[in-house]
């Protein structure tokens, strides 16, 4: 066997710390990658080893073969059809794209193994980097690293018997890091996995296991099934090791230093502090004040809950400033055309704009069609004859609640746009700032109230805004977190909350993105060109159309929420335009859709989930169990039925057996702050709970319920915590939105 070390021997004695421990401790001595060893590579078992700085040949700016250093002697080869990657020779990696592929003919382990493990130092650069290293022909029997739709890295074994082992832990995107999977045995009849990025190591069920009845011919960036699809990696590889045994924690402790050392890398961090991410940002230059307004009750973000705030705010008698930083208000539904409203409850409010809409042609009922395909789809159409009210309701009981409602509420972006700005406009108490950025917030001296926020129009203008109550209406909670308000992201442990589906440990996971398109009739359809290089995309839709002919297309998880963090919003919304193209044209080839073109692509990216604040009290799993029948609050002011709806990242829906309610202590951050609300998706909730509140009619809701506390408080000169909430929650009557004793 060929030398399989990185380094020099350890002296005898000398046992390795944890992965990370060891990377980071050799660091802190260096001040950087290694540049003298001090661990060993384990070589017993070694089946394969391929590295970029060794053994690759090069014909035509392409790798035409990549040499195994181990004793096997291996040759990957290009495949039939396939290209070979390039070679970056600098970065020290192969770097492959679609349609770019090696693979060994020869069989790289044993027929009965029952055990091994696989290493590779790599780049994932999208999710659904499938092929990373992989040994499979068909179904079954199978062997597979690599990373999937949601961004989680993969490692999953199935054997002849289609008993198949997994395991998932998060990658992170546009890193080079170490990527591993262990298939090992508990016992002669109980195989177990474990999947390795960086420092983090997930073990999945253990599970009945056979011997995996290996495959002749191992994949490396990418995996054709026949009868199935290819798919590809994207992204680099710079190493690959195969071992015919299970290594123990120690050896891959060994392993993880020495490939460190080589490859220069440091540990995978996740940037969870840094905002690069979202469309705003909050390091803008001074600039002198153009204007100073005073205002009663200032609501920064006019989305679904800002606009409800500011209406019912201006609607008592409170004098009301908006600032939206898109052109067009309504938030999600209207800029990032994710513009139909699910079942469920709603307020007076809400029916005010359907009925608005709905009378200069911008809103109706949609029924559920059928479709001549046999594609994952939802088809809604507008109808005349379906009433409002047959909207209102999801939880169903019995055995039905688990069917999907089959109504809608469809809405042209423009027409909410002009019915929210009349709404405002008739109060006669109203002043919109529409393109215009919020930057700052100035708090008093104690941290108790917010003095002031900075905001920028589309000018580069900047005004002072002065309010006696603050209304944080953003999607990414902005001013909340611009005050130091405590705040959450992602998966809550279950020590947070108690939550009986929450996990025992938290993870910086977020509900998948989605970027909507609109399609219109056309005699002479412009055709979409087929995409370049291969894009993995979801071929399924959800698709609401009107009777004019325009069609409003959802195709629901478009890239992992985590990829807002990993790439930052300018590279997810380049991303997804390639996405969204790809699809259109996929879309295009059924029969429904051959006579449609593509109208417009939404502006802006429809995030379901970010940042939430802590309030004085955070809805949880056990509200939705407990439902209204049982909820034990006092300040109930919105009420929600939605399933738990996690798009993407091992989501799911969960129906909740009855609608719940959601108190006013959700929308009062926790702290001493007297004069700020926050009402949008970012109120207090936990992730779980979020997945089923985030609804645009529930938004409207929370906002009504904010803009009628905040001129309260503004009128009476209280804080928000101090308002008279009995007199609130009679007003608002959120109770009576929803019909619970239904008949079972």
């Amino acid at each position: 066997m060929k030398e399989a070390s990185c380094c020099d021997r350890r002296p005898a004695g000398v046992h390795a710390p944890g992965w990370a421990t060891t990377i980071l401790a050799v660091m802190a001595v260096c001040g950087g990658p290694l540049s003298s060893s001090t661990a060993a590579m384990p070589d017993a078992g070694l089946m394969l080893w391929l590295r970029a700085d060794r053994g690759v040949e090069v014909a035509g700016g392409r790798v035409v073969r990549w040499l195994d250093q181990s004793s096997a002697g291996h040759a990957a080869a290009v495949p039939e059809d396939f290209a070979g990657p390039t070679l970056d020779a600098a970065a020290g990696e192969l770097v492959f794209t679609a349609g770019s592929a090696l693979h060994i003919s020869a069989q790289v382990l044993p027929k009965d193994a029952r055990e091994m493990t696989v290493l590779g130092v790599a780049r994932a650069d999208s999710p659904s980097s499938i092929g990373l290293f992989a040994i499979r022909n068909a179904a079954r029997p199978l062997i597979q690293l690599d990373v999937d739709e949601h961004a989680q890295t993969r490692f999953i074994v199935r054997d002849g018997q289609a008993q198949t082992l997994a395991a998932t832990t998060p990658c992170l995107l546009n890193t080079k890091a170490v990527f591993g999977g262990v298939l090992g045995k508990r016992d002669a009849r109980t195989g177990t996995v474990r999947v390795l990025f960086g420092a983090s190591r997930e073990s999945g069920a253990s599970a009945p296991f056979a011997s995996p009845v290996v495959d002749q011919g191992a994949w490396i960036g990418a995996l054709r099934v026949p009868g199935l699809k290819t798919y590809a990696w994207d992204g680099a590889i710079s190493e690959i090791l195969v071992y015919d045994r299970a290594l123990n924690d120690e050896e891959l402790d060994q392993a993880a230093a020495c490939l460190a050392q080589r490859h220069q890398m440091r540990p995978p961090v996740p940037p969870v502090l840094a905002d690069t991410w979202n469309v705003l940002t909050l390091q803008r230059a001074d600039g002198p004040v153009a204007q100073e307004l005073r205002t009663d009750v200032c609501v920064v973000g006019g989305g679904s809950a800002g606009i409800a705030a500011a209406i019912a705010a201006a609607r008592d008698g409170a004098r009301v400033v908006l600032v939206e930083r898109q052109r067009r208000l309504g938030g999600t539904g209207t800029n990032a055309f994710v513009s139909s409203w699910e079942p469920g409850p709603g307020c007076s409010i809400a029916e005010e704009l359907f009925h608005r809409m709905k009378a200069i042609g911008g809103a109706g009922v949609a029924r559920s069609q059928s479709v001549q395909t046999t594609a994952p789809m939802g088809f809604l159409m507008v109808t005349d004859d379906e009433p409002y009210q047959r909207t209102l309701v999801r939880a169903l009981p019995g055995d039905v609640q688990r069917r999907r409602v089959p109504y809608c509420v469809p809405y042209k972006p423009e027409a909410f746009d002009t019915v929210a700005r009349q709404m405002l406009a008739e109060t006669g108490n109203a002043t919109v700032l529409d393109k215009t950025i919020f930057f700052r917030a100035e708090p008093n001296d104690a941290r108790t109230r917010v003095e002031a926020i900075l905001v920028e129009d589309a000018a580069g203008q900047i005004a002072r805004i002065r309010a006696n109550v603050f209304i944080d209406s953003t999607g990414d909670v902005w001013l909340a977190r611009a005050l130091g308000c405590e705040v959450m992201l992602g998966v809550d442990p279950k020590s947070r909350f108690s939550e009986p589906s929450a996990p025992e440990d938290g993870a910086l996971q977020l509900n998948a993105i989605t970027r909507c398109y609109v399609i219109v009739p056309s005699d002479a359809p412009q055709r979409e060109a087929p995409p370049e290089v291969q894009v993995a995309f979801p071929r399924a839709a959800f698709v609401t159309g009107w009777h004019d002919g325009m069609r409003m297309v959802n195709m629901m998880p478009t890239l992992p929420g985590r990829a807002l963090i990993d790439l930052g919003y300018d590279e997810c919304m380049r991303r997804s335009e390639r996405i969204v193209r790809t699809h259109w044209h996929w879309l295009q080839q059924i029969p429904e859709f051959q006579q449609y073109e593509l109208a417009e692509i939404a502006p802006m990216l429809g995030i379901r989930e970010s940042y939430r604040v802590v309030t004085q009290y955070v809805l949880n799993e056990h509200d939705l169990r407990a439902g209204l029948p049982n909820q034990q609050h006092r300040d109930l002011v919105a009420v929600a039925d939605h399933p738990c709806d996690i798009h993407g990242a091992g989501g799911h829906l969960a129906a909740v057996n009855t609608a719940y309610g959601v108190p006013y202590r959700c929308l009062v951050p926790a702290g001493a702050w007297e004069n700020l609300l926050v009402a949008c998706r970012g109120a207090g909730f936990s992730k779980i709970a979020a997945s089923s509140v985030r609804l645009q009619r529930t938004m409207i809701q929370l906002g009504h319920a904010a803009g009628m506390a905040a001129a309260m408080a503004a009128k009476n000169n209280t804080a928000v915590g101090r308002i008279d909430v009995d007199q609130l929650v009679e007003r608002l009557d959120a109770r009576a939105r929803t019909i619970i004793d239904r008949p079972r």
